[in-house]
């Protein structure tokens, strides 16, 4: 029994380490802080290393007098402002006085890994502020801002990807402490 107890173990370690993923890009530096708006985007491009994230910025209620919380990020084809748009959700959970990273949910839209990407984000309001930092702490992106701002390559957004675990991974993991558990109970483990 504990022989088949090992074989099982090996089994689940190799199938879930398909499924293993890289983990959280974090840029949380920020020196730097900019009003968030409608027509004028501004954006932070990354490299993919999960196909399924969550997707947040740094960023804080500059005034809060000035109406409704709406503010949004769009995750688009490509490195910068120019590539077609994958997906489009609301950052949730606003209050007055927000401040911190704030994510929006892009599950829907999946990602492959090592291809670069650019989240950008916007508001119906000029309630936000977005804080970077100009001494490109992300190697593998920029931040990008559109006309007038020019575009500095070594200004990269607070933001952050956050992958979400593969359902496999889930179910396979649940089954194994699902085993052990019945195994324990029965005393042979």
């Amino acid at each position: 029994m504990k022989k088949l107890i090992v074989i099982f173990s090996f089994a689940v370690i190799i199938l879930t380490a398909g499924s293993a993923r890289a983990g959280l890009i974090l840029q949380d530096e920020h020196i730097l802080g900019e009003q968030i708006e409608f027509l004028r985007r501004m954006g932070q491009s990354f490299l993919a290393e999960d196909p399924s994230v969550f997707i947040g910025f740094w960023i804080e209620d500059w005034n809060p007098h000035l109406g409704p919380i709406d503010i949004w990020i769009e995750l688009l084809e490509g490195e910068g402002l120019g590539g077609a748009s994958l997906g489009l959700a609301p950052i949730e959970g606003l209050s007055p006085g927000f401040a911190g990273f704030f994510d929006a949910d892009l599950t829907s839209v999946v990602l492959i890994p090592g291809q670069m990407y650019t989240a950008t984000i916007f508001s119906t309001s000029e309630r936000g502020g977005l804080y970077f930092s100009e001494n490109d702490p992300y190697p593998n992106g920029t931040m990008f801002k559109s006309p007038p701002h020019v575009h500095h390559p070594e200004y990269d957004a607070a933001f952050r990807v956050v992958p979400i675990p593969e359902p496999g991974a889930i179910l396979l993991g649940g089954i194994g402490v699902g085993i052990v558990s019945w195994l324990r109970r029965r005393r042979t483990l």
